[in-house]
């Protein structure tokens, strides 16, 4: 018993330095080890609370039993390096909903000094900001891959069954909820659906209410216009015997009509883009893969091995450019400094933005050996200037954990850039593969019917403008949502004004 107490100081110092920074749990991979010291807190801190507690013992040893199961599953896991979406939403999901009602629930029930250290930890504990992000990870990956809402809730994506934790009701409440806040009313009917009627002590201790969940269900139902099963839900629902005052009100509402249906609200997605990202692609055809000599003598012993993809604009993958050391000193060196990646505006500068998702960081160009490496083997793969200042943009290392993308876009940014004139317009990109991404996290170029998939130690170059140096609009591109591991990479763009004799510009006709 005497344990407890420096094991829970010593939790709470190691979650407190490792959540000083912007949390960002939705999307960090290194938040997630956070999510994780937060869960065995509160592990701790209800075993305590259950060994002191005579009255409810039941229903606390069972959230406790229930904790520590989904916990050791999660380390388990997380020593293997498998990510999934399902895990990193339950844990986040927990931690959101689930232990605030644990606090309530302890200060109903009685007085205890253990709730200090509850109390103590809720700074910490995820927002709501953050809870609404997981959702919304949730639905980008059904709606870009075009997933079962029962086969994902069960752990089954694209036919492979995942050993990690399903969604139990808990989450799926959650997750049909937030549909239909988002007005995301059909794919919130399908969460629904896979909610099933349940009786346990530890959910009504969670705050769970089967009827209010039909009440929510007969509405979005509604709103899809299906106004005969709504109407059945709502029947099915007052036979439970609670809070029939406002069900039997909602019942005549849409009975007669009153109710006003709530109008379908979800963003289009852009043309080809799912399509890419679900590897629906027709292969390029007319074009071979072969050696490249010509960019740098040393290639005369070393030649890079290039699949062209595209002509114009050129878009084509080389495969082996990247050394494995080189890979693991980049990531390394990445992963303290990983912050949420931001766009540029050209009015306002830098700033977040929700269609990336991703979490990044630069490395200055004489950082490391690997960086150093790696910049030299860029000039060598495209043939332009990249070591004169303002040349090209520092490494970006980029880390994408299950629902991150970079939906599509280009990197030019055309003459009212406020550099133009002196660095000029990003010219080409070379992106390069960091590791094997085992579904989902495809580099599509929808206009043109292109898919990459990553390939540890490949990296795909592509151009971004044409030869009279305006912007090649059919370059637009989007990093695919990962919908299971994790996606590391590294970007370097290459802008225009120092490649005079290797870009020369030809006159538009």
């Amino acid at each position: 018993m005497r344990r407890f107490p420096l094991i829970l100081f010593v939790l709470y110092i190691a979650i407190t330095e490792r959540c000083e920074a912007n949390k960002d749990y939705a999307y960090s991979i290194a938040q997630k080890v956070s999510l994780l010291d937060l869960k065995k807190y509160l592990v701790e801190d209800l075993s305590v609370y259950a060994r002191e507690l005579q009255q409810n013992l039941y229903a606390v040893e069972l959230g406790v039993t229930q904790i520590e199961k989904v916990v050791q599953q999660l380390e388990e896991h997380n020593k293997g390096g498998e990510f999934n979406a399902i895990r990193q939403f339950a844990l986040l999901r927990h931690l959101y909903s689930d232990w605030p009602q644990w606090l309530q629930f302890m200060r109903q029930k009685v007085a205890s000094a253990w709730q200090i250290h509850a109390q103590e930890i809720r700074p910490y504990l995820p927002t709501k900001d953050d809870f609404d992000e997981a959702c919304q990870v949730i639905y980008i990956l059904i709606d870009v891959y075009g997933l079962s809402v029962e086969d994902f809730s069960r752990g089954l994506i694209n036919g492979k069954q995942y050993t990690s934790k399903s969604f139990d009701l808990m989450d799926c409440s959650a997750l049909a909820r937030h549909g239909f806040e988002q007005r995301y009313f059909d794919l919130a009917e399908a969460w629904f659906e896979a909610i099933r009627a349940d009786n346990d002590e530890l959910h009504r201790v969670m705050g769970y209410d089967w009827a209010h969940v039909l009440q929510l269900y007969a509405r979005n139902l509604y709103n899809l216009g299906k106004k005969e099963l709504a109407l059945e839900v709502l029947q099915k629902a007052l036979s439970l015997g609670t809070d029939n005052h406002r069900i039997l009100r909602q019942l005549k509402l849409m009975e007669r009509g009153e109710l006003v249906p709530m109008e379908l609200e979800r963003e289009g997605q852009v043309v080809n883009y799912a399509e890419g990202c679900r590897g629906l692609f027709d292969p390029p055809k007319g074009l071979s893969c072969h050696y490249d000599f010509h960019t740098h003598p040393l290639l005369r012993l070393a030649p890079l091995k290039v699949e062209p993809l595209h002509r114009e604009p050129y878009i084509a993958m080389y495969h082996d450019v990247i050394y494995e050391s080189e890979i693991e000193e980049l990531k390394r060196d990445a992963m303290p400094d990983l912050k949420r990646s931001k766009v540029l505006d050209l009015s306002r500068g830098e700033v977040p933005d929700h269609g990336r998702t991703s979490m990044s960081a630069f490395q200055d160009y004489d950082q490391s050996k690997a960086v150093i490496a790696v910049n030299r083997r860029v000039m060598y793969m495209t043939g332009f200037e990249v070591l004169r200042g303002g040349s090209s943009d520092d490494l970006l290392v980029i880390n994408y954990v299950p629902g991150a993308q970079y939906m599509p876009h280009r990197d030019f940014f055309g003459p009212t850039y406020k550099h133009y004139i002196e660095r000029g317009d990003r010219i080409a990109t070379t992106l390069f593969y960091l590791n094997d991404v085992e579904q989902g996290g495809n580099t599509v170029f929808p206009d043109l019917g292109i898919s990459c998939t990553p390939k540890k130690g490949s990296a795909v170059v592509f151009h971004n403008m044409n030869s009279t140096y305006q912007g090649e609009m059919r370059s637009t591109h989007g990093g695919c949502p990962v919908l299971v591991g994790s996606k590391w990479a590294a970007t370097k763009w290459i802008y225009g004004a120092e490649q005079m004799f290797q870009w020369p510009c030809v006159k538009p006709k």
